[in-house]
């Protein structure tokens, strides 16, 4: 890529949600890549797109803080913007589901102090053959706000990962099935990416995960905002912050490589604090990250040897069935006697761990695993 068009990813640092200094830091780190002005225009119907995973309350640090999400909805509307407030979480689609959703995580509050229309991805439109979210096609701007955590299957889910969020509901489950493992899913990512690519990304790196993300991590202080036009630049920074080189980030590998957004860190001009200063050397990525250190011919091999599995602590199970809901496969038992999960079944694509509200699915490793995992 040529030095003359570098995309800009601006950093900036932020210690809390509250109102004014939020909102103050948002808007320099949007100034710091034009102003908010060179994206929104006078009467544009803006889609605002939050991480939505599943019904928690803020402080879990699993969904987009509600307060991130206030404070970019009111500067859009100070930029004359009309802003609309919607996501598709990642199990069993309901009217009831979503509201429990917007509610709990405290996006419904926003839109209501805001004046912001909230917009449920009820309706689907296929597009080179995925179910697409037919909203995504009514706004003149998407500004993607995706959350600073980790991905059991992708290591990290950032912007990129984020507009996975647009295909609705339990049609997530169908990719899965499709494509269990990294390599194939990353296709799946790069191809819905092409087609709902954001005009503006923002991520909330406030308060994040690290660990076995996206929602049984360890919620922890980052105090940092990125922003992009730029959904894999923006990436390929997250990626450098938290320690995932480029060569193990395969979702950014493949969009970066199919020409979909810049994700080599040297074509990329980061503006506001220095990188370095602001890199996490003690981040945790997942237990699985294991496989991804290995080179790519051994990785096939030694993964079938290093087991990585899905199971449910029957303690902590409330047997709300959201986890079997969401198995691509029907590898789940959930009844009032029993919780379990069919190892024959399983193709560790880590969608129960996921979505699971009461942090009842944990990722346990094998012996091998556990010999070379300290």
């Amino acid at each position: 890529m040529s030095s003359l068009v570098k995309p800009k990813v601006s950093i900036v640092r932020c210690d809390g949600y509250e109102g004014t200094r939020l909102r103050s830091a948002l808007r320099e780190s949007l100034d710091l890549i034009g102003g908010l002005g060179a994206f929104v225009k006078r009467s544009s119907r803006v889609l605002i797109k939050p991480n939505l995973l599943s019904a928690r309350i803020p402080d879990e640090a699993v969904d987009t803080h509600p307060g991130f999400v206030r404070e970019v909805a009111a500067l859009v509307k100070e930029a004359g913007g009309l802003p609309a407030i919607g996501d598709s979480p990642g199990s069993f689609f309901t009217i009831k589901s979503i509201d429990e959703v917007y509610e709990k995580s405290g996006i419904k509050r926003v839109a209501d102090e805001i004046g912001a229309e909230l917009v449920r991805f009820d309706r689907i439109v296929h597009i080179d053959g995925y179910p697409i979210a037919e909203v995504f096609d009514k706004y003149d701007l998407v500004i993607n706000l995706p959350k600073l955590k980790t991905h059991s299957l992708a290591m990290l889910t950032g912007a990129i990962k984020n507009t996975f969020g647009f295909v609705p509901g339990l049609s997530k489950v169908q990719c899965h099935k499709k494509a269990p493992h990294i390599n194939e899913f990353s296709k799946i990512l790069a191809d819905i990416f092409s087609i709902t690519k954001p005009g503006l990304s923002i991520m909330d790196g406030i308060i994040g995960m690290d660990g076995d993300g996206p929602a049984a991590g360890r919620a922890r202080e980052f105090g940092l905002i990125l922003a992009s036009p730029d959904a894999a630049s923006l990436d390929a920074v997250f990626s450098h912050i938290a320690g995932l080189p480029y060569s193990r980030n395969i979702v950014l590998k493949e969009v970066t490589e199919r020409n979909l957004g810049c994700g080599r860190l040297g074509d990329i001009e980061v503006v506001g604090e220095n990188l370095d200063s602001v890199r996490i050397r003690d981040f945790r990525l997942p237990k699985t990250e294991l496989i991804y250190r290995l080179p790519s011919w051994l990785s096939g091999p030694i993964a079938r040897l290093i087991g990585f599995s899905p199971v449910i602590n029957e303690v902590s199970c409330k047997k709300c069935n959201i986890c079997k809901e969401a198995c691509p496969v029907g590898a789940l038992t959930i009844d009032e006697h029993i919780s379990k999960i069919d190892k024959a079944k399983c193709i560790k694509c880590f969608c129960c761990h996921e979505v699971c509200p009461h942090d009842a699915i944990n990722i346990k490793r094998n012996l091998f695993a556990k010999m070379i995992w300290q």
